[in-house]
């Protein structure tokens, strides 16, 4: 029988605020006290600061002395100039690595994640959809069966997650993106690596690229 894993304190306000934070409730630059976290959630000073201090060693809030804290955002430079080339040089080389692995077993595992992204499309979930976006390039990632792919992409994580919460919601493209995925997917059955490597690379430009002006749109209440 599965045991249920009773969270503390600490990790429950963890995992609120990260939902709040990726899910474009707590939008870039709001400002986070103690204070009113003590206040809303009715728990101690020690739990919202080591709350905190988690979200920060995860990238989700920034805290500068005598200033304070506040969520952290993320610029269209750092996603074009950083992230996405990141992302290409990471997926690409995890696809040569691993494409022998990619057996009916794994391409399941991509149908599973696409099946989420559907329902997500059909619910207009917005958050739903990008963790299923997140989890079909994690599925790449972990094919390479590197320590090396996967500690890069565990560095980006929380930045991959914070770039789809500003971006996609803003777009309204959900159903393109989920044809996009499709696509791929048909790229990798094809068995051809260098067309797949190929195509991820269009895929994570072509994907993004032409939406990145929505991270220079202010924010709104």
């Amino acid at each position: 029988m599965a045991k249920f894993i009773k969270l503390s304190l600490k990790d429950r306000l963890v995992a609120e605020l990260r939902g709040k934070i990726l899910g474009g409730e707590l939008r870039p630059h709001a400002r986070i006290t103690e204070q009113d976290l003590c206040d809303e959630y009715g728990v101690s000073r020690s739990v919202v600061r080591e709350a905190m201090l988690v979200l920060e060693i995860q990238g989700l809030l920034v805290s500068t002395p005598y200033t304070g804290s506040e969520v952290a955002s993320i610029s269209r430079s750092e996603v074009e100039e950083l992230l996405l080339p990141l992302r290409v040089q990471t997926e690409q080389f995890a696809l040569r690595q691993g494409f022998q692995r990619l057996d009916s077993e794994y391409f399941q595992r991509f149908e599973t994640v696409l099946k989420a992204m559907e329902r997500a499309v059909n619910d207009r979930d917005v958050v739903a959809f990008n963790e299923s976006d997140f989890q079909f390039h994690a599925l790449i990632v972990k094919s390479a069966d590197s320590d090396i792919a996967r500690n890069v992409w565990d560095v980006i994580d929380q930045s991959i997650r914070m770039h789809f919460a500003l971006q996609t919601g803003r777009t309204g493209a959900l159903i393109g993106f989920l044809d996009d995925h499709r696509q791929l997917l048909n790229v990798f059955r094809s068995g051809d690596l260098e067309a797949s490597v190929t195509a991820i690379k269009d895929h994570i430009i072509a994907t993004n690229q032409p939406f990145l002006d929505v991270l220079d749109q202010p924010e709104t209440d």
